[in-house]
């Protein structure tokens, strides 16, 4: 125990793809709209019989489109694809483990352990590299909306909701910029310096094109807690408050008497798993380092480690002795 306020939780594991998550069995499609097969208006009129969703101007069309199919948040006018199921039927994630059958501590390993990396890298990717993703991790978000099952009247095949790709887009950009900002922090980049702007009325975080404001006049006290110009203190910062806004309400902690009597916290989505594993890495949690040899990150605690695994070291071995 720290103190009065609070308890360490770095003895906690993390318990990733709970009971709450599931994926589709037979995989995701792209589809040009939500269900395939059915048009908006008998999604709509589905899911108003069933979930009754109102907005406060009475509009809950679009109430709808914003809360439960996250049509994307930032471009409402542009007509998505969505990342439906290809049937009704999941299987569920077990909590992940070693290989003697117990959970790990702190309950990640290769690849989940840089699930963040993999799904910020996508901004690079093209539609197949996010659908491929889709397919081997599921959908972003479970809403109990997404339990309708909607049945094709002239095949009788089932389908459920989807998911559309520009909200995708979207969240794989909010994290990207939060990961560039961590990635300037962690080689005290230069860029660093351009990124975390001091003026008179407080802090603003530049991400690409677009300015945050980190510290204005209305919590201005808060720039005792740095030196002026210092700029990986207000960085770190305001990822933190992007992890917490990201994580509010979405982890339940469990007891596993059947596991060592471990503390585990389960993230109830995809997108909590993601964040979660981003707030291991930038708490110094986990440490990770890019392979030498193959590119890809894993995670070491040893200063000196260049290489993910035996294999990467000698390969990079043998081309040094050619």
């Amino acid at each position: 125990m720290h103190d009065e306020d609070g308890i360490s939780l770095r003895g906690v594991g993390v318990g990733l793809y709970a009971s709450l998550i599931n994926v589709c069995q037979d995989g995701y499609s792209l589809s040009g709209t939500p269900v395939p097969g059915f048009d908006g208006s008998e999604v709509f009129a589905r899911i108003n019989e069933s979930n009754p969703l109102t907005s406060i101007d009475g509009s809950f069309k679009s109430e709808i489109l914003k809360t439960v199919f996250n049509i994307g948040l930032k471009k409402t006018d542009e007509e998505p694809l969505w990342i439906v199921p290809n049937s009704i039927r999941y299987r569920k994630y077990k909590p992940l483990r070693k290989r003697g059958g117990k959970l790990a501590s702190p309950g990640l390993g290769s690849p989940q352990i840089t699930l963040h990396r993999q799904f910020a890298s996508l901004i690079k990717k093209d539609e197949k590299e996010i659908l491929k993703f889709a397919n081997k991790y599921g959908l972003l978000k479970r809403y109990s909306v997404h339990d309708l099952v909607f049945r094709n009247r002239d095949t009788g095949q089932q389908f459920q909701l989807g998911e559309s790709l520009l909200w995708w887009k979207e969240e794989i950009e909010d994290l990207a910029a939060c990961l560039d900002l961590w990635n300037m922090i962690l080689g005290n980049d230069e860029k660093l310096e351009n990124a975390v702007l001091w003026h008179r009325d407080g802090i603003t975080i530049r991400l690409g094109s677009n300015d945050v404001p980190l510290i204005s006049r209305a919590n201005i006290t808060f720039l005792d807690r740095w030196g002026k110009g210092d700029a990986r203190g207000p960085a770190l910062y305001y990822l933190s408050l992007e992890t917490d806004k990201r994580l509010l309400n979405t982890l339940t902690m469990k007891f596993l008497p059947l596991q060592n009597s471990e503390i585990c916290l389960f993230p109830d989505s995809l997108l909590a798993t993601i964040w979660l594993v981003f707030l291991w890495e930038i708490s110094g949690r986990t440490r990770l380092v890019r392979c030498a040899s193959c590119g890809d990150y894993f995670d070491s605690q040893d200063p000196r480690a260049r290489f993910c695994s035996t294999r990467c070291r000698m390969r990079s071995y043998r081309k040094r002795r050619k």
